[in-house]
């Protein structure tokens, strides 16, 4: 082989480093490619595996036969709750309030609303005297079934999804109707 013929397979033009260049780059390529695909699957099916790992986690609100006087009609019962709160590396639990309320339609007798006002998320408060639920923050006030009555909040106390099974009122704080 002459000198010629030997700068010419290690210069920058020779097809060799040409093909190996571009068998480097096709393989960077894939390589981003594959991770941009791994982490865009993630975040698709994020939602399914939440659901999942969450299923089934029901917070107890006590014995049915506690909430015979509200079925009787002596008016709601405030129920604090501990709920596991995650927030990506930790689990914590947080206080919530819900208020347990007769309704006649139901087949328990029973309803489950949030204590958190619609207007600005103040708590809210059962008043006997005026027979309901009072927000002290802006004057909103809500009747025992949790509709608005007067005031600025511009709809109802959110009705939270419960199961009333094995002598156990219990609910699912994810969601809310």
């Amino acid at each position: 082989m002459t000198d010629n013929e030997r700068e010419g397979a290690d210069s920058p033009d020779s097809p060799e480093r040409r093909r190996l260049f571009l068998v480097a780059c096709a393989g960077a390529s894939a390589l981003v490619g594959a991770s941009l695909a791994t982490v865009a699957g993630r975040v698709l099916l994020s939602p399914l595996t939440a659901a999942e790992s969450g299923a089934g986690t029901r917070l107890d609100l006590g014995a049915l036969a506690d909430f015979e006087s509200v079925r009787a009609g002596h008016g709601p019962r405030e129920v604090v709750v501990e709920q596991p709160l995650e927030d990506g590396y930790s689990t914590r639990k947080v206080k919530a309030r819900v208020l347990v309320v007769k309704d006649a339609k139901a087949a328990s007798g029973l309803a489950v609303l949030s204590a958190t006002c619609s207007h600005l998320g103040c708590g809210v408060a059962w008043n006997a005297e005026r027979r309901s639920f009072v927000c002290p923050c802006h004057g909103g006030v809500y009747a025992e079934d949790g509709s608005v009555t007067s005031g600025p909040p511009p709809k109802p106390l959110a009705r939270l999804t419960f199961a009333a099974e094995g002598g156990r009122l219990s609910l699912d704080p994810s969601k809310a109707s």
